[in-house]
């Protein structure tokens, strides 16, 4: 009995360790693998045409998405090489369906409004015949038994008691157009002053809260949590920036002393682009043809990084913490 049950609990340990080593490798798989992109570009003659592809985990997962001149935008993912979204075919599926739809509503509906005009013809012919002998009869016992009733009879109208003086109706109705006059002079001026009040206080918070946050930006703790900041900022710019790029152009102006002030700012940026661009002149014709191409990766450790970075911080939590004064 004991044996069976150590196997039983061996089992279910193996069990959970191969879970968790399968969520361990997941995670560093998502970590650690990059996920690459490249792209492309021309513009020859008024007519362009721009590429960007992304993928992941050896192209198991991709995204490309192409726009060229008078088209459409075409963007579509593909797992494992199985095309799950496309945004062109999900437009044609959609105006097909609007196109069909109406087509079966109209052919559908010609009969049923046909027969519901009929039936309603037939029910409103018997209603009217009904109705008009229902309201027949009625009139007849109404006139049966309302005889000779007289409204000059009543006793209330000849002894002419509980009358109200007109005079009397008069003055109330002039004092109390007088009272409500005086409440609503009397509480405009309440309201006036409640919104003078409202705003004086506003006035005084704002500036409060002005002054607490120059206070806040010139410490030196703020200082250093935004060149912080601006480092970790600076970092992930330059892992997201392309690897490697090549830009070819094919210029001309009319004036070939434009072009030479543009081949010589060229030259003066050469350390920075080293070669990557490069511009093919033509002197005495405008011409302007651009082909270009870029790639790189990156990957989430990168995030992950800078957000510990900041995270634990003490500059930056403390600038956050002053931030976030309470009544602000």
């Amino acid at each position: 009995m004991v044996s069976i049950l150590f196997t039983v609990l061996k089992i279910t340990g193996l069990v959970l360790l191969a879970i968790l080593g399968l969520i361990i490798f997941i995670l560093l798989l998502v970590l650690f693998v990059p996920a690459r992109y490249s792209g492309g570009g021309s513009y020859q003659d008024g007519s362009y045409i721009a590429k960007l592809r992304a993928s992941w985990l050896l192209h198991m997962i991709s995204v490309r998405g192409i726009y060229q001149k008078e088209q459409p935008f075409h963007v579509y993912l593909k797992v494992f090489g199985i095309t799950v979204y496309d945004n062109l075919r999900m437009h044609d599926r959609k105006t097909r369906h609007k196109k069909e739809k109406p087509t079966e509503t109209k052919t559908e509906g010609t009969g049923e409004i046909q027969a519901a005009s009929v039936e309603s013809t037939t029910k409103s012919d018997t209603f009217f015949a009904e109705h008009t002998d229902n309201t027949a009869q009625e009139d007849g016992v109404f006139q049966k038994e309302q005889g000779n009733y007289d409204i000059s009879e009543n006793p209330d109208t000849k002894t002419g008691m509980n009358k109200i003086p007109p005079d009397s109706g008069k003055k109330l109705g002039i004092v109390q157009k007088i009272k409500n006059i005086l409440t609503k002079f009397v509480n405009f001026f309440k309201n006036i002053k409640f919104t003078f009040d409202k705003v004086c206080d506003t006035i005084v918070r704002i500036k409060d809260n002005i002054k607490h946050y120059l206070e806040v930006l010139q410490l030196d703790s703020t200082k250093q949590a935004f060149a912080v900041c601006q480092k970790q900022l600076v970092y992930v710019i330059k892992k997201l920036l392309p690897r490697k790029y090549q830009v070819n152009l094919h210029l001309g102006f009319e004036d070939p002393a434009v072009m030479g002030e543009v081949l010589a700012v060229w030259g003066m940026f050469y350390p920075l682009h080293m070669g990557r661009v490069n511009i093919e002149p033509e002197f005495g014709q405008s011409v302007m043809e651009v082909d270009c191409s870029f790639h790189g990766h990156i990957s989430a450790v990168v995030f992950l990084r800078a957000a510990c970075i900041l995270f634990f911080d003490r500059n930056v939590r403390s600038f956050l913490n002053d931030f976030k004064r309470s009544g602000i």
